[in-house]
């Protein structure tokens, strides 16, 4: 794949039609706590230069992008909604995007490069199925279906109260005590992986990429930590070559 930008590209078994990629804040134009490579309009970047950001993806033209909101709703491309977590794509005019600086993302498509998925998951959307949901709007078997979870927060580094961490309790080794008093370490690309494997999804491949602990990446905690009030957002994107 050709770029102007560094991509992380999954390795996986994809059909060879199956063009996926996920970006770093490496390369665009975005300046101050967005630099460089921020996709994210909703985050108080300056527009323009966000639009000019995205102009730099491979088959930005193609892209729908998605007003997330946390949610378990998934969309089928084309369509002209835009509030959801996920959504499917089975035509080649229509690539699936998610934006994401510490949620989990997660890509599918299936053995035969006929459909493809991208999930946004964060903890509420784990909580609430979108995974599920989305693998259920999907026409292939789950067995026929492969994913990759991308870059994301990594345990050590998501530190949540037990109202949070008890919606997780039941995923082996997902959640652990913190060394703080009342607090957990959740791994939420763990959980994903668990729900992609109870739903029978064929091969589940994580990228086990942090980022918090990558400065190649967005990460809304740690710029929390460091007093910022607002930073960029990385995308992950799936569409079939036509």
């Amino acid at each position: 794949m050709k770029s102007e930008i560094p991509l992380i590209l999954p390795r996986w078994s994809a059909p060879q039609n199956v063009l996926a990629y996920c970006t770093t804040r490496e390369g665009g134009f975005s300046q101050g706590n967005y630099a460089g490579l921020n996709v994210g309009l909703h985050v108080g970047d300056d527009a323009e230069v966000v639009l000019r950001n995205r102009h730099l993806l491979p088959a930005s033209d193609k892209i729908h992008w998605l007003n997330q909101i946390h949610g378990a709703d998934v969309v089928t491309l084309p369509t002209a909604a835009t509030s959801a977590d996920a959504a499917i794509s089975r035509s080649a005019s229509y690539y699936c995007a998610v934006m994401t600086a510490d949620c989990v993302p997660v890509l599918l498509c299936d053995n035969s490069g006929k459909e493809v998925a991208a999930i946004h998951a964060g903890w509420k959307g784990l909580h609430l199925k979108i995974i599920e949901h989305t693998v259920a709007g999907m026409t292939s078997p789950p067995d026929q279906l492969m994913a990759w979870i991308g870059p994301a927060i990594s345990q050590a580094c998501y530190e949540v109260p037990e109202s949070v961490a008890t919606h997780f309790m039941a995923y082996p080794a997902a959640v652990v005590r913190s060394a703080n008093p009342d607090k957990y370490l959740i791994d939420l690309p763990l959980v994903a992986k668990y729900q992609l494997e109870l739903l029978g999804v064929g091969s589940v491949v994580n990228s086990a990429l942090c980022t918090y602990q990558d400065p190649r990446f967005f990460s809304h905690r740690r710029a929390t930590h460091n007093a910022q009030s607002q930073t960029g957002r990385i995308v992950s994107v799936i569409g079939l070559c036509a």
